[in-house]
């Protein structure tokens, strides 16, 4: 029985991985600079204070 589990397992995993999804430039970019300007706030918020 394990025979047939198996390969069964790897083609729905593989038909899972080829169904992702396409993510967007423009908002994978406009997340990218938010996520690096929080971080440089927070980076001077650290350097002031010491």
């Amino acid at each position: 029985m394990h025979i047939l589990i198996f390969p069964a397992g790897f083609i729905l995993w593989y038909l899972a991985y080829e169904a992702k999804p396409i993510f967007n430039d423009e908002v994978t970019l406009h997340w990218e600079e938010k996520n690096i300007s929080k971080r440089n706030k927070l980076l001077n918020i650290i350097n002031d204070s010491f």
